[in-house]
């Protein structure tokens, strides 16, 4: 006599659950940062954040004579070289040759159908490539902030023709630009994370990111250019103000193309989303 086993309740209980969402970030993004070491976006965040210092640096050391011949505070005027340098073009191309190399390490691995297969949900895989990006820009910025400071510092003791050292160094005007700045980046950098989900190639996410940053700077004089993200960085940097009293002043607030970064940032990251999850059936 044929006897058919039925599966109980108990049976399904047994079973092992689904980690949560936040475990599988959290997984997520621990194995992201161990595939990040077999790439050059470390070395390029750190030769982002001094690159524009140490140019600085130069320029004060064998020019700040000439620059500095009218006397005054030397800190505004050095900061505010810096940053625009920054923001003009090595910002917005650190941005976009860091998260092609991010997303590309999965790309160049071919690891993207390996990657759907694990036990994590398509917003753990969006969520710790993105997080992952956010981390390496903020790091950038701070190094950048960090390294002006002390090149300011050194200038001090190397060149103290210049009066680094016979000014307060205006530590909350550099946290409020370093803020902004940060804000300002976001939405060039949703941007160029949707480029690099969609299109499977590092050369064509970091051929569009370059082609649409020269665009902007010949975009300028545009009255509609504080809505174009890439616009964004150098927008803030040239918003500080040097003034005869109290040195460096930077606004509390956000300006209105750091509003339309965060607008941008916001609708990329839907848009990136269903992006993933249309790569994620295709596949």
């Amino acid at each position: 006599m044929e006897t058919t086993l039925t599966p109980s309740l108990s049976d399904f209980s047994s079973l092992p659950t689904a980690p949560s969402a936040l475990t599988q970030l959290r997984r997520t993004l621990a194995a992201d940062a161990l595939k990040l070491r077999r790439t050059a976006a470390l070395r390029l965040t750190l030769f982002s954040g001094a690159l524009p210092v140490l140019l600085g640096f130069m320029i004060y050391f064998f020019k700040g004579d000439i620059i500095m011949k009218s006397g005054g505070d030397p800190w505004p005027r050095f900061i505010s070289m810096a940053w625009q340098t920054a923001g003009t073009l090595l910002l917005p191309l650190f941005v976009v040759l860091l998260t092609s190399l991010v997303v590309n390490i999965e790309t160049k691995a071919t690891a993207w159908k390996h990657l759907y297969a694990q036990p994590v949900g398509r917003g753990a895989v969006f969520g710790s490539k993105l997080l992952l990006l956010l981390g390496l820009n903020a790091l950038a910025l701070v190094l950048f902030a960090g390294l002006m400071l002390g090149a300011g510092a050194l200038l001090a003791v190397l060149r103290p023709k210049l009066g680094f050292q016979d000014y307060a160094v205006p530590f909350n005007a550099v946290g409020w630009m370093l803020m902004r700045t940060y804000i300002a980046t976001l939405g060039l950098l949703a941007v160029q994370y949707i480029v690099s989900l969609y299109w499977r190639s590092f050369v064509v996410p970091v051929g569009v990111g370059m082609g649409a940053v020269v665009a902007t700077i010949a975009l300028l004089q545009w009255e509609h250019a504080d809505k174009i993200p890439y616009a964004a960085p150098l927008g803030t940097a040239v918003s500080m103000k040097m003034a005869k009293v109290g040195g460096l002043q930077v606004a509390h607030m956000l300006a209105k193309h750091e509003w339309y970064s965060l607008g941008w940032f916001a609708g990329a990251l839907l848009l990136g989303y269903l992006v993933l999850y249309r790569r994620n059936i295709a596949n």
